[in-house]
């Protein structure tokens, strides 16, 4: 057996035995019984309701999960073909597989960021803290953070980015090295005291941090949980209809606390699948492997 396929089929066993104790603990696994509805059917082939690509001509039990092996009839629902992978209902049933509408939505991301406190006086302070690349795209004028300083316990202040003061509200000079540069924010309620040390003292470079709850326009969006990054590019799985699930690649754009925008690879009102896809996924990727 290949190296690529051994491990996807560990992969497999693994998350299996855990979808084995839910069905342990809370209801029976599927026998191989076939329905009175199907007398007079046609057999073509016994299989594992958990693992599709283990068949066999006979019942059994199936020797990754000892899971009862199902009938498959004739003209009835099959398994892999062509690109994308068909589940029968049970596969579907036991993976938990669940989906949900591709839509428009705002998406909401918390913004955490660390600075220090600057030029503190009883007229003027301001917060200066580090942002990177990546929360540029959530970064706007006017935006209002909740600051925290550890050296005034609770006490919270409120900065504001702002086009105007002593210095630009950001560097333009980026450090190459962390991929980051300098944002400064004004505090509106200054002055920022930390404790009783002397004659209330003011001390300037102060350590703090803050939040902000950053929210787009509405935008095309997927639940984080349904994209999978198994190579270069992220994936999701599609349900075409008939427990039939295709990989599709897609094109990201701002990611949030639970959604992601995305720019392309999918439409509205389709349904991507949200669990259960780690699963479908390591089956492709084995039967894909099988076929080579």
């Amino acid at each position: 057996m290949k190296p690529k396929i051994l491990l996807l089929v560990l992969f497999v066993a693994a998350v299996s035995a855990t979808a084995m104790w839910f069905v342990a603990r809370h209801g029976s696994a599927p026998t191989a019984a076939a329905p009175a509805a199907a007398a007079g059917r046609k057999i073509l082939y016994y299989q594992s309701p958990m693992h599709p690509w283990i068949k066999s001509d006979k019942p059994g039990k199936c020797p990754i999960c000892n899971m009862d092996m199902v009938p498959i009839y004739e003209n009835a629902e099959g398994t892999n073909t062509g690109f994308g992978l068909k589940l029968n209902a049970d596969s579907v049933n036991v993976a938990n597989v669940q989906t949900v509408l591709v839509q428009q939505r705002a998406i909401v991301h918390t913004l955490r960021v660390a600075g220090s406190i600057s030029a503190n006086s009883r007229q003027a302070a301001w917060f200066e803290f580090t942002a990177y690349e990546r929360d540029l795209a959530w970064l706007k004028t006017s935006q209002t953070f909740d600051v925290i300083v550890p050296s005034a316990p609770g006490k919270s202040y409120t900065a504001q980015i702002k086009l105007h003061g002593i210095k630009p509200y950001a560097d333009v000079n980026f450090d190459t090295t962390s991929g980051s540069t300098t944002v400064r924010a004004e505090i509106l309620n200054p002055p920022v005291e930390a404790g009783d040390f002397g004659a209330n003292r003011l001390f300037s470079g102060l350590y703090a941090n803050a939040s902000v709850i950053a929210k787009t326009e509405e935008v095309l969006t997927v639940p984080r949980s349904a994209v999978l990054s198994p190579g270069a590019e992220p994936v999701v799985y599609v349900d075409t209809g008939g427990n039939f699930f295709e990989p599709r690649k897609v094109k990201l754009g701002r990611i949030g606390d639970e959604y992601v925008e995305v720019l392309a690879g999918l439409k509205e009102d389709e349904r991507v699948v949200t669990s259960g896809n780690l699963l479908i996924d390591a089956e492709t990727q084995i039967s894909k492997s099988s076929d080579n």
